[in-house]
């Protein structure tokens, strides 16, 4: 079977660009990679928008450079703005970034420093057969979760699993 391969982004409509950019940029540390207006007409009516409509767009990237997350504004678009969603509301609801317990503190500080919204303190959970992870979450200028994950590493998750044994599958 033919599949998919890896993401190559995800778009992510805001309201303010600039404001966006500071915390995906300045707060996460990610890396800017490419602005582009969006205006062409075949653009517009393949993303089901009305005549005029038109949109500024900025991609950001980790150091990884697998993926990147598209920043849009869109100006005339028709449309009323819904919110971002919320578990259990079809659609994505939440952003997460893998990091290190190192760059979980020091990105959680900034985002402290720079007063944004916070839905959840960083805390330890385990996962069962995975092991413990760190995890930590932001609202991001539209209030849609940002989530920052540090996960074990594979020495650990099979020293988590020959310690705590699964009964069941």
């Amino acid at each position: 079977m033919t599949a998919a391969r890896e993401i190559h982004h995800i778009a992510l409509s805001v309201r303010d660009l600039a404001a966006s950019e500071a915390f995906y940029g300045g707060i996460l540390g990610l890396r800017r990679t490419l602005e582009m207006p969006i205006r062409d007409p075949r653009t517009i009516r393949i993303m089901g928008l009305p005549e005029g409509a038109v949109g500024r767009s900025v991609y950001f990237q980790g150091p990884t450079r697998i993926g990147q997350l598209e920043l849009i504004e869109w100006r005339d678009h028709g449309q009323t703005a819904t919110g971002p969603k919320r578990p259990g509301d079809p659609g994505v609801f939440l952003i997460s970034f893998e990091v290190t317990r190192e760059e979980l503190d020091a990105i959680w500080a900034r985002g402290v420093a720079a007063g944004v919204g916070i839905y959840a303190e960083p805390a330890d959970a385990v996962l069962e057969n995975y092991g413990t992870i760190r995890v930590a979450i932001f609202a991001d200028p539209d209030g849609v979760m940002v989530e920052l994950v540090a996960l074990p590493t594979k020495e650990e998750i099979a020293a988590f699993r020959a310690a705590n044994p699964r009964t069941a599958l």
